[in-house]
């Protein structure tokens, strides 16, 4: 039986690019969540600003900050945590998580921070996770802008073959959740089909070739689900729909 329910998820991860997976407790979304308050909190002691001085709940977060300032904190060390040995166990020990990876590798995968393009100061990168923090929609999209990263595929930014874990710790639903194009990961992306990206490190692929996609799928997850992805699946253009701020882990699980 544990066969067969591992090969509906691999059939379903391999057709769809990606597959959702229960990894947390409601008590370690709130351990990370805290985690990330208390690192934004440091930064921002760091370099003067106050307003966040008094923040609780990171839903509440752009409440307390400005743009400018958000952008000030975001710099890499900042949006970077790490995520406990145990956490790390927990995830892997998820049920069939190992056996989808092990399709592709029979080598140890391990939570590893993108190392590729950024200096780490000699930090060792094994459980080092990213995280995101996303205004609200309504201001950003009266104004015409939303700062969020166009549609992507991971495998331009990432030297290394390396599957995504998104995990969202604030907003849950579909109007939150991270926005994927069903079965683009078939496809190579060659590099002529990007396009520049002046907001960001991502390399963006163009309009025209996303025409030939399916439509982009955006699901309602429950706290404690995350989304694992092939490097090579499409998506991004997620903006925050809800009317609180968006939270989440940004995890590539890959062979060091």
């Amino acid at each position: 039986m544990r066969d067969q329910k591992l090969s509906s998820k691999l059939k379903s991860f391999n057709e769809n690019g990606f597959i959702i997976l229960k990894v947390f407790t409601n008590k370690i979304i709130d351990k990370y969540k805290k985690k990330i308050l208390k690192n934004l909190k440091k930064s921002a002691k760091q370099k003067s600003i106050k307003s966040i001085d008094s923040l609780t709940k990171l839903e509440d977060y752009f409440s307390f900050i400005s743009k400018d300032q958000h952008k000030k904190l975001m710099d890499r060390d900042t949006r970077t945590i790490k995520i406990d040995a145990s956490d790390a166990d927990l995830i892997f020990n998820t049920k069939n998580f190992k056996g989808l990876l092990n399709y592709f590798s029979d080598k140890d995968y391990e939570i590893l921070r993108n190392r590729d393009k950024w200096s780490w100061k000699g930090k060792d990168s094994k459980n080092q996770a990213g995280f995101r923090i996303v205004k609200p929609s309504s201001e950003l999209l009266e104004k015409k802008t939303t700062n969020i990263a166009g549609y992507h595929s991971d495998h331009y930014n990432l030297k290394n073959f390396r599957f995504t874990l998104w995990i969202p710790l604030a907003g849950f639903n579909k109007k939150y959740s991270l926005k994927m194009i069903p079965g683009s990961h078939i496809y190579k992306h060659k590099n002529n089909v990007t396009a520049k990206n002046p907001n960001g490190a991502a390399t963006l692929l163009k309009h025209k070739y996303l025409n030939i996609f399916k439509k982009p799928y955006r699901p309602n997850l429950k706290p404690g689900e995350a989304i694992l992805f092939h490097p090579y699946l499409i998506h991004g253009n997620a903006i925050n729909l809800g009317n609180k701020t968006r939270v989440s882990l940004e995890l590539r699980i890959g062979n060091n």
